[in-house]
């Protein structure tokens, strides 16, 4: 009897989790590269803008947010409710942060890739320009 009980648990924990979202909420496959341009955005601003004192830095946030938000195509409201909505579900959330930590391990792994170089014909002699 346990063992039925642990099976019908685990069926509704499975079935939960992968139930898909709600109309107007971003889909999980495209929120953590939003995530992670807001981040990127955050990022820019926190290392590279606090250089210039001339910066009002929260109307700085909201254009680059408004800016990532224009290229996913996604509203403020869209994203913030979306937001909302993975935070009140725990199970979804966690699956939305490993995606996202998926999309940062990536990105760093192509940074560090060393670059495919075309070889060199040793056959005909380098060609020197003038600067």
């Amino acid at each position: 009897m346990k063992a039925a009980s642990f099976f019908l648990m685990v069926f509704i924990l499975i079935a939960c989790s992968s139930s898909p979202v709600p109309k107007g909420i971003i889909p999980p496959n495209q929120m953590p590269k939003v995530l992670f341009d807001l981040i990127k955005a955050d990022e820019f601003l926190t290392n590279f803008a606090v250089k210039d004192s001339t910066i009002n830095f929260k109307t700085r946030r909201i254009s680059l947010y408004e800016h990532v938000f224009t290229i996913h195509h996604i509203s403020k409201e869209d994203f913030y409710k979306s937001y909302r909505y993975y935070q009140q579900h725990p199970d979804k959330n966690k699956v939305l942060f490993d995606s996202l930590y998926a999309v940062v391990n990536r990105k760093k792994i192509e940074e560090i890739k060393p670059k495919i170089v075309k070889p060199m014909d040793l056959t005909k002699p380098p060609i020197i320009t003038p600067k």
